[in-house]
């Protein structure tokens, strides 16, 4: 474990200020260090909670070995002697390391018996399903929030439940399931979204990170960031070039950030400025039919060596019932153009326990994977994930695929691929968990809480679930009826176009 004063040493662009007469707050992830700054949203908030004179933001992260007590990175202040302790929840997996968070920083994790700092949270996860964790946070800020950091601020310095609630897109879980809609950001233009405080101790360490877009035009049933952050929006290149140059003078590496990076209209010019610049282009992610020769060109010069590509499924039929939209010839296309283009690999995503997917279907992943590799020449590898039913998207209320199930399945692909290439995949019983928490509603915050007195395994999860009297089978493995009252229901109701910054 690197001590406090290592990780900043080792840092370029953390902020140090007196805290005399400011807000006190403490930006948290639940997870570690090196996680934790791998997630752009963190370095957002500090670079815009740190821009008001009348702030002091500080980070806290999971500690990655045993503690006594939880400060802040930048001062090592407690954090029960902090004013604000503000959450960024991406996964659902990590539900139980806030109260972890908490409980390490003395502050007690339930809103109702909390007398020291305010609690309050946002993020993706936050944005669908905040119910598992409602009673836990004193207010919770639904969708996008890079204009209301301000807004935000003035109603904590308020310091009354009723100046958070009516700040537009907060939900104060005390006040009962009050109709909330989710914030979208019109113009995001107005704030980039880019690293900050660059590390070398982090997952992108090598690479500056710029998001270029946000949501997704192809609307597939099964992605969060087609439907909860829709519509599609891109970054002009002009708001972008000059966030890109910054990025410049610390990496080599642009890691160009969105749910579907080639569709942007100026993913050319992009490539090519970085490129000249001296810099690396490095797109996140990629679709078959967007791979030009001249994108690919591009990468390649910039040191591409592996396109990455999501069919999701091993067959046409299939992909089209889940709205993804490609052919196999489309793929193949894609791949003979990088291959011409001089980058040697190719990356496959697929999602295993899609509707109504038979064994064809999954024999179809391996017989694609030997398609492309012969008839292209590339190192194919593939990834496989499990189908998690997750609230906003089509699929909110179907059953999720048993965990038995996919192991076998991913038993068929180990086998099938066995000296033709590798196969990476998500832990079947991890994703059974997720969707357990995608689904849950208030009820299952103690059982999360005593989860987090525990051990992170599986059996303890099952166990704490038991204790609490609950099925976690019925959240995860079963479809919920058309007229059953969701948890999550009262949560974006409505989009509110977030205001420009003041």
């Amino acid at each position: 474990m690197m001590t406090r004063e290592a990780i900043l040493a080792a840092e370029t662009g953390a902020q140090r200020k007196d805290p005399g007469g400011r807000l006190r707050i403490a930006l948290a992830y639940p997870n570690t260090y090196a996680v934790g700054m791998s997630n752009l949203a963190i370095h957002t908030l500090y670079r815009l909670f740190n821009a008001r004179p009348d702030v002091v933001c500080e980070r806290v992260f999971l500690p990655d070995a045993p503690t006594t007590l939880l400060r802040t990175l930048e001062s090592g202040t407690a954090l029960a002697d902090m004013d604000v302790v503000a959450f960024s929840v991406a996964f659902e997996l990590d539900y139980p390391n806030v109260i972890r968070m908490l409980r390490l920083g003395s502050v007690a994790p339930f809103a109702a018996a909390r007398t020291g700092p305010r609690v309050i949270a946002g993020g993706p996860a936050m944005s669908y399903n905040p119910e598992p964790l409602a009673d836990v946070f004193d207010a919770i800020l639904v969708g996008e929030g890079e204009h209301s950091v301000d807004a935000l601020v003035d109603a904590l310095r308020a310091d009354t439940p009723d100046a958070l609630a009516a700040v537009p897109g907060v939900y104060v879980p005390a006040h009962g399931t009050v109709p909330t809609p989710r914030l979208v950001v019109g113009d995001l233009n107005a704030v980039p979204v880019a690293t900050t405080i660059y590390t070398p101790h982090t997952e992108f360490g090598k690479m500056a990170l710029v998001e270029v877009g946000r949501g997704c035009p192809y609307g597939c049933r099964f992605c969060v960031a087609s439907h909860v952050y829709a519509p599609a929006r891109w970054r002009s290149f002009d708001a972008l070039l000059p966030v890109i140059e910054e990025g410049l003078r610390h990496r080599t590496r642009i890691g160009l950030l969105g749910a579907s990076v080639t569709d942007h209209p100026d993913i050319l010019p992009l490539c090519e400025a970085i490129l000249t610049r001296g810099g690396e282009p490095s797109p996140a992610s990629m679709r078959a039919d967007a791979l030009t020769p001249e994108l690919l060109a591009l990468l390649a010069r910039g040191g591409v060596r592996t396109v990455t590509l999501a069919p999701e499924a091993g067959t046409e039929a299939l992909r089209r019932s889940v709205g993804k939209r490609i052919s196999d010839d489309a793929l193949l296309a894609a791949a003979a153009r990088a291959r011409a283009a001089g980058i040697g690999a190719l990356k496959l995503y697929f999602i295993l326990g899609l509707p109504d997917e038979t064994p064809d279907d999954r024999a179809a992943i391996p017989a694609l994977a030997r398609r492309l590799a012969h008839e292209t020449g590339l190192r194919v590898s593939l990834g496989c994930s499990i189908l998690v039913p997750k609230p906003g998207t089509p699929f909110a209320r179907i059953a999720m695929p048993p965990e038995a199930a996919m192991r076998r399945a991913l038993d068929d692909l180990r086998r099938a691929l066995r000296g033709v290439t590798q196969l990476t995949h998500e832990s079947p019983r991890w994703a059974y968990w997720q969707a357990v928490l995608a689904r849950g509603g208030r009820e299952v915050t103690p059982a999360l809480a005593t989860i987090a007195d525990g051990a992170d395994t599986p059996g303890a999860w099952a166990a704490a679930f038991r204790a609490h009297g609950l099925d976690a089978d019925a959240y995860a493995l079963r479809a919920l009826p058309p007229d059953l009252p969701l948890p999550w229901a009262h949560i974006g109701a409505g989009r509110c176009l977030s205001p420009p910054e003041r």
